[in-house]
């Protein structure tokens, strides 16, 4: 009996001196690591050759940027969350305003637009205003007499982070993005919401758990659309949806959720993919040494005495931890090949990330350029630069928007004998913003879309800038001037630009001026994706039955289509088709791609009905049916 309480003793004073961590010595084992001054940090950069980095705002004009969006005239509004990470009841968040005034491309004009804000993470410009995310609202701010101050201050919907018993700050709503289809979307984050509109009576609040959302700035109608990423999310020039989580460093979406609410008898695949050929959490290279504090965290995960998951085989870093704002350039300044690439930042690495995105089937892949295998695009020597969000600019070049902070850590994945010994508030009085340019790059003059006419807006559909493409779109909707209705008609007939039909397309539907035989005539445009979005675009015509059997005599051809892309919209699309003859379609789809599990799923996903006859039309295909 005596022998068993010594050896319960020793193992239970061997376990306590392994589950609790030793004190630190917190001037020798977690040293304090000292900002580098914005005049100087330029100097810390390695950047892919050909290009430079130029400081575009840096404190006091900006404090703790997170997210930006540039105004028709080229003013930006930047999310500054001073709050974090522990400071929300503070409400010490706001909007500022810069301005560039002599046009050289640096900010030196700074207004506070707003303030009082708790946690904000999302900024979009919208008739003369803005539209800002500050869980558990989204606001809409205007300035109504000029003075660069916001008198107009609304909430219009309330309830992200509902039903938490605490809100996690890496966990918020953010990302806000102007869609092809004139709607504003954004990334619900992992905190969800139970989303209450306030301007729209009668509606129901909105499950937008696991679900990222869309609203419509002018009737102020919300819904719900398919997500799941974390912070950052981007269109590509086609319309395809990007996201990234922390360890998922670069994933797409593969279907709209409404094509998979239709089919009660079938469930659809999850539409949320990575696709980086490297892996989600792949290998980062940084040039930073690594925090002591992630060092020894780390150390202790491994020896079981502190609590979280241990990655990267039990290194503290060399991997994608903290992958954020992922974005898809589609500006003008970069020469053609980084056109649609992916830039993600790794905040914790102290780097800037890119993938090279290509086709797969239906789907796509992102790998690294061949001569970036062991090196990234941008990174830092210093353990400050923390690259959380990026913006496609209306110079044609792309943003780096940099919080800079001693520490940027989830405060809960601190144990409490680290976290004691950091300041989670250094650098809430610094931060700045970049811009990434070509070698050769000259300074173009600055934008003024404000004052641009209806027919120069939709010349301007024309623009190689991607930015300015969205930003004459946005602003033909908001206008609402049908005046644009001839010159966009012209557009799709006859521009040489595809993307530019694209847009007009999209143009006329917000103008409520897209009609069946404007949409006949893209279904056989010679570009795919015009024809993949003019597919998509036919079902507002769908319900007219006095229409569709003529638009479907026009949409049939298309299931031969050379592009796969154009048959994988068109299964989703004939679902909204109400003629036996969808059957055989479909069909016809299916045996093309037999063996595509995305082909198959969004033709399952338009059979509520008649599941079984398209499978016999199948099975007497002596080719499909002997398909292995």
């Amino acid at each position: 009996m005596i022998f068993r309480l010594v050896v319960a003793v020793f193992f239970l004073s061997s376990w306590f001196a392994k589950a609790v961590p030793p004190e630190l010595d917190a001037k020798k084992d977690l040293p304090r690591i000292p900002a580098i001054e914005s005049t100087n940090a330029l100097k810390t950069f390695l950047i892919k050759k050909g290009f430079r980095l130029e400081l575009v705002a840096a404190e006091p004009e900006v404090i703790d940027p997170i997210a930006l969006s540039f105004d028709e005239n080229g003013r930006m509004f930047v999310v500054e969350m001073n709050d974090y990470s522990e400071r929300r009841e503070e409400q010490l968040g706001r909007i500022r305003l810069l301005e560039d005034t002599d046009g050289d491309g640096r900010f030196e004009k700074a207004t506070v637009f707003a303030d009082h804000l708790p946690w904000p993470t999302a900024v979009i410009c919208y008739d003369g205003g803005v539209f800002v995310a500050a869980s558990p609202d989204i606001i809409y701010l205007k300035d109504n007499d000029g003075d660069g101050k916001a008198e107009v201050r609304k909430v219009v919907y309330s309830g992200f982070g509902a039903g938490k018993e605490r809100l996690n700050v890496q966990a918020l709503l953010n990302s806000f993005n102007w869609g092809l289809d004139n709607r504003i979307h954004g990334a619900t984050g992992p905190n969800g919401g139970l989303v209450t509109n306030l301007i729209v009576q009668g509606r129901a609040p909105l499950d937008l758990n696991g679900r990222d959302f869309y609203f419509d700035p002018q009737t102020m109608e919300l819904a719900a659309e398919n997500g799941g990423g974390q912070y950052g999310f981007s269109y590509d020039s086609k319309g395809r949806k990007f996201v990234c989580s922390n360890s998922h460093h670069l994933q797409t979406l593969m279907y709209e959720a409404r094509y998979a609410e239709r089919n009660p008898f079938y469930a659809m695949p999850g539409a949320l993919v990575d696709i980086a050929v490297d892996g989600p959490a792949a290998e980062v290279y940084r040039i930073s040494p690594e925090e002591p504090w992630r060092v020894i965290r780390t150390k202790w995960r491994v020896n079981g005495v502190a609590s979280g998951p241990i990655e990267g085989g039990g290194r503290s870093a060399g991997y994608f931890t903290g992958a954020t704002g992922a974005t898809i350039y589609h500006g003008s300044a970069f020469p053609p090949e980084f056109f649609d690439n992916a830039f993600i930042g790794d905040a914790g690495g102290n780097l800037v990330h890119r993938k090279i995105i290509y086709p797969d089937g239906v789907g796509v892949l992102a790998a690294r350029p061949a001569d970036e295998q062991k090196i990234e695009f941008l990174a830092s020597r210093d353990t400050w630069f923390r690259p959380v969000q990026f913006a496609n600019a209306p110079d044609g070049t792309l943003y780096v928007i940099d919080m800079y902070r001693e520490v940027i850590e989830h405060p809960w994945s601190l144990p409490e004998q680290i976290k004691k010994h950091l300041d989670l508030n250094s650098g809430n009085d610094r931060g700045r913003i970049y811009r990434i340019v070509p070698e050769n790059y000259k300074q173009p003059q600055k934008v003024q879309f404000g004052e641009a006419t209806t027919a120069q807006l939709v010349a301007t559909l024309e623009s190689p800038n991607g930015w300015h493409r969205d930003t004459a779109s946005r602003l033909l909707y908001q206008r609402q001037d049908k005046t644009a209705v001839p010159f966009l008609t012209n557009v799709v007939q006859k521009s040489r630009f595809p993307l530019a039909r694209m847009h007009a397309l999209y143009a006329l539907i917000g103008l409520e001026s897209l009609d069946a035989p404007t949409i006949a005539l893209s279904l056989r445009d010679m570009d795919p994706t015009v024809r993949q979005h003019a597919v998509r675009l036919s079902e507002k015509f769908l319900p007219d039955a006095r229409l569709m059997t003529n638009l479907f005599a026009a949409l049939q051809p298309l299931t031969k289509d050379p592009s796969m892309n154009v048959r994988y919209q068109l299964a989703f699309t004939l679902g909204d088709v109400q003629l036996a003859e969808k059957i055989p379609a479909l069909a016809e789809i299916v045996r093309r791609d037999p063996t595509n599990m995305w082909i198959g799923a969004a033709a399952l996903s338009s059979l509520a009905d008649g599941t079984g006859e398209m499978f016999v039309l199948l099975f007497r295909d002596a080719a499909f049916s002997g398909t292995k």
